[in-house]
């Protein structure tokens, strides 16, 4: 049976619970601060588990794409995905992923191009991650921290936001980088979402494009599926304490946590 195959080769994976721990890490931090993707997975799977810079995109998408879904069904159910706001995006940010994750699994691959290419994944990763950092950081440092809540409906770009998910798409299928941290900001500042929306829609949309992202990756052969379950298991344990800790903690703590988290990912990513 595929699925008892499954099973046996996932739990015969090499470090088993040396994975299902970093899931439960990653679990943790994600429901604490929002922060996932390559931010925190893609520094974990490369100095854990030893993967090349793109097998771990690819993974990582697989990953980001996973734990998703229940959070999609929990805000739709909810009525706090706009679909027709987050259709402009889709336009702009589906042929992008779709191309760039193709371009980036061939140059992988490619005899003349693949190291260039690891070395500019890595880069790229290492942007996004200190844009992150600046980011939150501005946002501590502010009067008021969060999004601002939308109290107009001004008419929506729709150029700008095409345009915008072309940008998110190009970033999250070459680095598996994009919910929180380039989703979530379109859709609020772009599309003039109020935040309930923005924060729904933006999961909806960064499961679809994760889960793009990490089909091609693992068409091309780029990805850890075993490695993923792994760490999609691990991340059950993690949530619900996040949770219990949210409730305990104001706002301005998130905030440092999100910096602290980012930061040691960045120094754990740059000390490859």
């Amino acid at each position: 049976m595929p699925f008892y195959d499954l099973l046996t080769d996932v739990w015969s994976a090499d470090a088993v619970v040396l994975k299902l721990l970093l899931g439960s890490i990653f679990g943790l931090c994600l429901g604490l601060t929002g922060v996932g993707g390559g931010v925190l997975l893609i520094p974990m799977l490369q100095l854990f588990c030893g993967m090349s810079p793109v097998l771990a995109v690819g993974t990582a998408s697989m990953i980001s794409a996973m734990v998703k879904i229940n959070a999609s069904l929990i805000h739709i159910k909810a009525r706090n995905v706009s679909w027709n706001k987050i259709a402009l995006l889709f336009v702009g940010a589906v042929p992008v992923t779709l191309v760039v994750t193709q371009m980036v699994v061939y140059f992988s691959t490619h005899p003349y191009y693949s190291q260039a290419t690891e070395q500019t994944i890595t880069w790229l990763v290492t942007i996004v991650m200190v844009g992150s950092l600046i980011s939150v950081f501005s946002k501590y440092k502010g009067a008021a921290v969060g999004y601002t809540a939308v109290t107009s409906n001004p008419k929506t770009n729709t150029k700008k936001a095409i345009m915008s998910g072309m940008f998110c798409g190009s970033v999250l299928g070459s680095t598996g980088v994009g919910g929180g941290v380039l989703l979530l900001p379109v859709l609020n500042n772009v599309l003039h979402l109020d935040i309930k929306k923005a924060v729904g829609s933006s999961v909806v949309l960064a499961l679809s494009l994760s889960a793009i992202a990490a089909a091609g990756y693992a068409k091309g052969g780029q990805s850890d599926v075993n490695t993923a379950i792994l760490f999609f298991i691990g991340s059950f344990v993690g949530v619900p304490i996040s949770a219990y800790l949210m409730k305990r903690m104001s706002e301005r703590h998130v905030y440092s946590a999100t910096m602290v988290v980012i930061s040691v990912s960045l120094i754990a990513y740059l000390a490859l």
